[in-house]
């Protein structure tokens, strides 16, 4: 869920509150509140982890997707404040890159959160 709201922010352009007052209405049998709460949390830390993905990635950022960038910021998220292993988080960002991503982008995904992990 957190992956599809910041994908549906990157695509719409859309506020947080927009895209969270949506997801609101749209999943009314979630308890969305940590969703959102982490979806406040990562606008927080979101040029950080945009430099951290440009340090790390040989595509221009530009030119990374939006689901792509999503679990980053995810994942990225994940390893900077929450107590998760680092092998379940890197783990879990490779299966949803696998499901929604384009076709090498676990590999891609993977490249940088190991990279971030050993800096």
């Amino acid at each position: 869920m957190v992956v599809q709201t910041l994908y549906q922010k990157k695509v719409s352009g859309d506020s947080n509150t927009k895209v969270l007052k949506e997801l609101k209405q749209t999943q009314k049998k979630f308890n969305i509140e940590k969703i959102s709460q982490i979806i406040k949390d990562i606008k927080n830390f979101e040029e950080d982890f945009a430099k951290t993905i440009q340090k790390f990635s040989r595509v221009p950022y530009d030119r990374i997707g939006e689901v792509e960038l999503s679990i980053l910021f995810l994942a990225l998220y994940e390893l900077s404040q929450t107590n998760l292993d680092r092998p379940i988080i890197i783990n879990e960002a490779i299966k949803l890159a696998k499901k929604f991503g384009q076709n090498s982008s676990h590999k891609f995904i993977n490249a940088i959160l190991d990279s971030v992990i050993k800096s």
